[in-house]
């Protein structure tokens, strides 16, 4: 009798995980399906049209003064080294800065510097780099996951913005700007 007992409570403790498993399964891909809604696009980062906040007094990685962004479009995207989406998108970000010569490319590695440097070993990641350790550059743009990226125009108005997956992605944001130089 008591073996019965043991083999339904494991038979229950396994249907239970299993359940967990599920949940978190559907709970992680309703996150997904919501953040790539235009809905949550609109709500998250800072509103097109709106100025995005300056970081001109911001360091580089290589502890250089931040570039002026004011004499061409920069394209600017938020990473985090313990984001696996984030690190597949360094091999077409790479392609998208060779490509596009007339976009200045912005990465912001948000979290921990160790985490980064580890990547930056492994990888290489072409564009002006900038560390977020403490997260005001992600706090200042409203963002709230990685990798998210913004189109900025040659005022630093943002013009698109977006989960940013891979070159799909990155030439979607460009198509902003083209969009709008085709408008005026």
């Amino acid at each position: 009798m008591n073996e019965v007992l043991l083999y339904s409570n494991i038979l229950l403790w396994l249907a239970v995980l299993l359940i967990g498993f599920t949940l978190f399964i559907i709970f992680r891909q309703f996150g997904e399906v919501y953040l790539g809604t235009g809905e949550s696009i609109a709500r998250d980062g800072i509103a097109i049209g709106e100025r995005a906040p300056s970081l001109k007094d911001r360091k580089t990685w290589n502890r250089q003064q931040v570039a002026s962004h004011e004499a061409k479009p920069v394209i600017l995207v938020f990473l985090s080294p313990t984001c696996r989406a984030c690190i597949d998108l360094i091999p077409d970000w790479n392609q998208a800065v060779h490509k596009h010569q007339e976009i200045h490319f912005r990465v912001i590695l948000v979290g921990d510097r160790q985490k980064s440097e580890e990547i930056l070993k492994e990888q290489t990641l072409e564009g002006e780099i900038l560390l977020d350790e403490d997260r005001h550059i992600l706090e200042e743009h409203r963002v709230r996951v990685t990798p998210f990226a913004f189109i900025l125009d040659e005022e630093g108005v943002v013009r698109g913005k977006g989960l940013c997956n891979g070159t799909g992605h990155i030439h979607s944001l460009i198509s902003y700007l083209e969009s709008e130089s085709v408008a005026v």
